[in-house]
């Protein structure tokens, strides 16, 4: 169970791009100590176990969230390594007729998710430093408009499914 919306899916998007790996012999003696009656620390999950529940985490992400609002949490928690989402939501910032070129919007997403830096997008284009910026705000304004409405909806959804859980813990300090 997780405190947050973030908490869960930073963790969930981090596992799906591990590989599960072999056990090397280390793990494998610890198995063997665990199998003969002695617990160490940790969660009590697998390495299989961590994965199936980020794949259950990402499928519930993928069937509750629009197209371009599950394409702007992948890329955000992905880091922008998909591509394919870059050219989604500026498909979608174009209908939204936002006034933004397609090129450069492609550049200004690579931009906020991490792989361009704005001088790259200044040189390229040939764009000054504050016409980048107010494009920059326009683009941003959609993503995060995206990105509040999927919070919305999967926190909705995370709770009844009990992934997530606002528990409060209080200390009653009156002894």
């Amino acid at each position: 169970m997780y405190r947050s919306i973030d908490e869960a899916l930073r963790h969930a998007y981090k596992l799906w791009g591990v590989r599960i790996e072999p056990k090397n012999n280390t793990a494998q003696v610890m198995d063997w100590i665990e199998h003969k009656g002695v617990r160490g620390g940790g969660s009590g999950l697998t390495q299989h176990e961590w994965h199936a529940n980020s794949a259950m985490i990402i499928k519930q992400v993928e069937r509750i969230l629009s197209r371009h609002e599950l394409a702007a949490v992948e890329l955000h928690y992905t880091g922008g390594q998909k591509v394919d989402h870059i050219a989604y939501l500026t498909a979608y910032i174009e209908r939204e007729n936002k006034g933004v070129n397609l090129l450069i919007c492609d550049a200004i997403l690579a931009h906020i998710f991490g792989n361009l830096k704005q001088e790259a997008i200044q040189d390229k284009y040939d764009l000054g430093r504050k016409y980048v910026y107010r494009q920059k705000k326009k683009v941003n304004a959609v993503i995060n408009a995206l990105l509040n409405s999927a919070w919305a909806k999967l926190e909705i959804e995370f709770e009844q499914r009990k992934i997530i859980c606002r528990c409060r813990k209080t200390t009653d300090f009156r002894r």
